[in-house]
């Protein structure tokens, strides 16, 4: 009996040590995994400061999988800054490991900003983004603004292993449809023409300026325009199944949102595949901006951060 319950003893050990072992490596891979984030986005050229992607890891759940992650999507142009301080409130309110992502060619300042970019290797960083999300969380929520919500729909139109979507003013279409001639034949180097070279620079206030983008090359409109026409349609809409908060700034027909278009927002929303009870929209007239969550640009980010939490209680149990 004694030499059997040594054996027990020492078989329960080894579980306990061999659990405790798994433990630790699945820490250090976390460690290892923002460690290499961290490690990439050093390398990239000219990136500026505080525009890097970034892992927010809730109090309880640091270098561990939090039940809940977000991932954050920023708009064409603009850095992961654009959904502070909503998505760290977020974080902090649903103890969610949060990944911030820089999307390709965003977030620096160069001669040829945006030159590189195509519509594959945009959203194709969008994926990759979803993915740290997958492995710093046992589900994913994908919460964007502006372009991030192109990516974000039709990336949940293809992965159904996507929670939720919250999209903070989505590009579903232009405002000036005149901007889509830029990916018909020759209408590169009509918009080169009118600009008079490759390059776009557009003055913004200091703050804005520090987590916006100044110069954007013709090439990144063309991987836009091109992205939008490509995936914002009815079909990739009704293959997105998952629950959907939308939120945008209108006021009236002379106060909304003058970067794109709410119409399309409310086509889009009529169009997916989400059960009417699992989605929600909301526009928030005090906003006064385009870009809803932040607070440097938007008037009412706490609206949106009180509201985004209401719809996300019904999500997460």
């Amino acid at each position: 009996m004694k030499n059997k319950n040594t054996y027990i003893l020492s078989l329960f050990l080894v579980i306990v040590s061999f659990a405790t072992a798994q433990k630790a490596v699945k820490m250090q891979s976390l460690k290892e995994v923002e460690e290499n984030i961290q490690i990439n986005e050093k390398n990239v050229v000219g990136i500026k400061p505080d525009n890097e992607a970034r892992i927010i890891w809730s109090e309880d759940y640091k270098y561990k999988k939090s039940p809940i992650a977000f991932v954050y999507l920023h708009g064409f142009g603009a850095s992961q800054q654009e959904g502070e301080p909503v998505m760290s409130q977020l974080s902090a309110n649903f103890n969610a490991n949060t990944y911030m992502a820089r999307l390709e060619e965003h977030g620096i300042y160069r001669d040829n900003t945006f030159e590189d970019l195509t519509p594959e290797n945009y959203i194709a960083s969008a994926r990759q983004a979803i993915a740290y999300g997958k492995q710093i969380g046992e589900e994913v929520i994908v919460i964007s603004t502006s372009t991030g919500g192109t990516l974000s729909l039709a990336l949940a139109a293809e992965d159904k292993d996507i929670k939720a979507l919250v999209l903070y003013s989505p590009f579903i279409d232009l405002i000036n449809p005149a901007m889509a001639a830029i990916i018909e034949p020759g209408g590169k180097e009509q918009f080169m023409k009118v600009l008079g070279g490759s390059m776009q620079v557009q003055k913004r206030p200091e703050e804005e300026a520090k987590y916006w983008s100044t110069n954007y090359h013709v090439n990144g409109y063309v991987s836009l325009i091109t992205l939008l026409k490509s995936n914002m349609t009815t079909e990739t809409f009704s293959k997105v199944t998952c629950p959907v908060f939308l939120g945008y700034y209108y006021k009236n027909e002379e106060e909304q949102d003058n970067v794109v278009s709410v119409p399309a927002m409310q086509v889009m929303y009529d169009a997916l595949g989400t059960p009417e009870e699992d989605k929600a929209k909301m526009a928030f007239p005090e906003s006064g901006n385009h870009v809803i969550a932040s607070d440097i640009r938007s008037k009412d980010w706490q609206g949106v951060y009180v509201n985004t939490v209401a719809f996300l209680n019904n999500i997460i149990k």
